[in-house]
């Protein structure tokens, strides 16, 4: 097995396994259960069990594998987990790590999950392996979680105010990992994949409104709103902050970068938001 994914099952991960498969690639997964694989459609010698607190399951896990794909878990323990798959990645013998990051973190952040993520990007960049780091704000289908009030209200709510955002697709990203694990040229590298413009809440606002045919609303809200408002939707108390500090750096730092490492990599144009609000839109009016 020349390629094994972490966090196959997951939004992200799951269109990296389908781009994997596409090409033929020679790779698996590793989950923490088995039957949490069973909608990726894989080969029984596909999958391996590992879990980020047993360094020895992660390292039999990776056995006879050349490069990792690494989606760090939205955890209190992403630190320990990154420093265990790091020391496992060396026992095992694992020539590159490709890790998924956020767009140029900082360890000077006011959020503790960008700061995690600054961290815990020097830490593969000293590991001594081979890495790609692919970095990006977050992704266009992100816009899904506002649905229900755009459909209840017409409205949706974020603390972003007029900060403007360099999105990205996440078929673009998942297609970009797919060529960064199965090509060479990629050697420590950090990439910032972007869409092709950066907006704010109140121009998606705009593209939306034309895509659906009637107006949508941005609504600012205070952090500590935003806060209960995902507590409200279920997220545990440690992920509703986690998320509220996140977007409340957003509203203050730069994240207007716009790159054409997309279209670098893939050789073509990164999907634009205006496409993207087409394809919202049919699910608004549904």
């Amino acid at each position: 097995m020349d390629i094994l994914v972490f966090g196959a099952t997951g939004n992200t991960g799951s269109l990296i396994v389908n781009q994997l498969k596409e090409k033929n690639a020679d790779f698996g997964v590793a989950i923490t259960q088995t039957d949490s694989a069973a909608d990726l459609d894989l080969e029984a010698d596909q999958v391996r069990i590992a879990t980020y607190d047993d360094q020895a399951s992660l390292t039999a896990a990776m056995a006879g594998v050349s490069t990792i794909y690494f989606l760090m878990p939205i955890k209190p323990d992403m630190v320990t987990w990154t420093q265990n798959v790091i020391a496992a990645a060396k026992d095992a013998g694992v020539k590159r790590i490709v890790k998924q990051s956020g767009l140029t973190p900082r360890i000077d952040a006011t959020s503790d999950l960008i700061r995690d993520h600054a961290e815990t990007d020097q830490m593969i960049v000293d590991s001594g392996i081979d890495y790609t780091i692919l970095g990006s704000n977050t992704f266009f289908q992100a816009f899904y979680g506002n649905l229900p009030s755009i459909q209840a209200e017409g409205a949706f709510y974020a603390p972003l105010g007029d900060k403007a955002f360099s999105n990205v697709d996440i078929n673009d990203f998942a297609e970009v990992a797919a060529e960064v694990l199965t090509n060479e040229g990629h050697s420590r590298k950090t990439y910032a994949l972007t869409g092709p413009a950066a907006l704010t809440s109140a121009e998606h606002a705009k593209i939306v409104s034309a895509a659906v045919g009637k107006e949508i609303n941005y609504v600012n809200v205070p952090k500590d709103a935003f806060e209960q408002a995902l507590s409200g939707a279920g997220f545990d108390a440690w992920t509703a902050k986690t998320f509220a500090d996140a977007f409340d750096w957003f509203a203050t730092a730069d994240y207007e970068t716009v790159t054409n490492d997309v279209e670098t990599i893939l050789g073509r144009p990164a999907n634009s938001f205006d496409n993207f609000a087409q394809e919202f839109a049919q699910a608004v009016n549904s």
